[in-house]
């Protein structure tokens, strides 16, 4: 089945909130290049620590990029008004997939960044009303986050591999 775009474009939502979203889509994925590729040094060299891995700096930019990308997919299939995790049915198996593998990505960056933050090396140092707690505590909330992320994207995974076996 070929998709043929939203039948009903007021369905799908105003024409100026699909520009609008779309825009701020595209400025997100500017953001997150530009944080990619400056972590990897195409700008000028990148000074180097211990404490800041490049691919730190790599995986926060993705996650960005990835996150417009995914905003970009749902506008151009005309599904930014539902509330499902997933493009319609009637976008190409290609794009669905896409969506998908960016939605994977988007979590495994996000638990990559909590678990250096919990279990890395190196000195911590946590701000805000809770600091008081000390460095122990905040690695531990990373901890359980980076827990909790995992597990999250370990049960997604799953559940879509199920569904994909499901429709065959």
């Amino acid at each position: 089945m070929r998709y043929r775009g939203p039948t009903n474009l007021a369905g799908a939502g105003s024409m100026g909130r699909i520009i609008t979203t779309s825009a701020i889509a595209l400025l997100t994925m500017a953001l997150g290049g530009f944080i990619m590729f400056h972590s990897l040094g195409v700008f000028g060299a990148v000074a180097s620590t211990k404490d800041a891995p490049v691919w730190l700096g790599v995986a926060i930019g993705f996650v960005f990029f990835a996150g417009g990308c995914c905003v970009i997919l749902k506008a151009i299939f005309g599904d930014l008004d539902s509330g499902g995790g997933e493009l319609p049915p009637q976008a190409p198996a290609a794009a669905r997939f896409l969506y998908g593998a960016l939605g994977i990505s988007i979590v495994a960056g996000l638990g990559s960044l909590f678990s250096w933050v919990a279990f890395g090396p190196g000195e911590r140092q946590f701000g805000g009303s809770g600091a008081f707690l000390g460095p122990f505590v905040g690695r531990a909330m990373f901890g359980l986050a980076a827990l909790l992320t995992w597990f999250f994207l370990g049960l997604s995974i799953l559940l879509w591999i199920r569904r994909r076996g499901d429709s065959s």
